[in-house]
This record gives structure tokens, C-alpha cells and sequence, in this order.
């Protein structure tokens, strides 16, 4: 059965400015990441179908690599990736009121490992994106 780990947030941003956090690199840079001290290096970020992901950071020490795969882009309301070989990365933006509800679904297959990173690093990572959100464009 497949393990996954979901996250709902509710942003006072248009899904618009959402998704543009998502994608844009110079924004996504700023709060993508595991903590404030462990945010992702962004090698390569191209969100559309078939668009490749490559970033990377230093984690307990040592450097870790994931790249991946774009599956769903369908903008402003879905991105989905494949993160690393078997996890999904699935992240769904919604109108609410004048701003936005974002739930994102982070899966992958049964494993004995320890993956309250995951967790820890999602929900972390939630709190920075509203400071990071772009500006509205008036």
C-alpha cells in the first residue's frame, strides 16, 4: 500500500500568485526547502509535461541529489512531479475567497524507512511560501 503524507494551507494570494511561487525559480528558491537553513539548490526547474527537476542541498552533512519529472502541469490550479525514481508530488490550488487553498500529496511505495522528514520538511516549507509569495500585481 502506498504511503503518502498530505498538507492543506489556505494562502491570502490569488491561485495565480500560488502558482507562480511553484514555478518560478527566484521565487521558489526562497521557500522550498526542509527549513530556513536547508532550502533546496535549484539546478533545474523547468514546470511543464515532461520537464525535468534537478536540485539539491546538504543534508545531516552530505550532499543529496533528487531529480525528477513534471507529470501535470495545468496552471493555476495543479502541478503533479515525480520526485526522485517512486515518489509523487502531487499539489492542488484552489479559489477560496480572495485567496487560495493548497493541498499537496506527497507518496511513495511501502518502505521500513524513516520518512518524517517528509513531514517535517513540507510543513516547514508551507509556512515560508507565504512570506515568499510574489506581490500582486495591481
Amino acid at each position: 500500500m502506498t504511503q503518502r503524507f498530505t498538507l492543506e494551507r489556505e494562502y491570502d494570494a490569488t491561485p495565480e500568485r500560488v502558482f507562480s511561487a511553484w514555478t518560478d525559480v527566484s521565487t521558489l528558491s526562497r521557500w522550498f526547502g526542509c527549513a530556513d537553513d536547508m532550502l533546496w539548490r535549484i539546478h533545474e526547474w523547468n514546470p511543464s509535461l515532461g520537464g525535468n527537476i534537478h536540485v539539491s542541498l546538504d543534508f545531516e552533512g552530505h550532499p543529496y541529489e533528487v531529480t525528477g519529472t513534471f507529470t501535470i502541469v495545468d496552471p493555476p490550479h495543479r502541478l503533479q512531479y515525480r520526485w526522485s525514481d517512486n515518489e509523487i508530488v502531487d499539489v492542488r490550488i484552489e479559489p477560496r475567497g480572495s485567496g487560495s487553498l493548497v493541498r499537496l500529496e506527497h507518496s511513495w511505495p511501502p518502505t521500513d524507512d524513516d520518512r518524517s522528514m517528509i513531514s517535517a520538511g513540507w510543513t516547514s516549507a508551507f509556512a515560508r511560501l507565504d512570506r515568499a509569495l510574489p506581490a500582486s500585481v495591481a
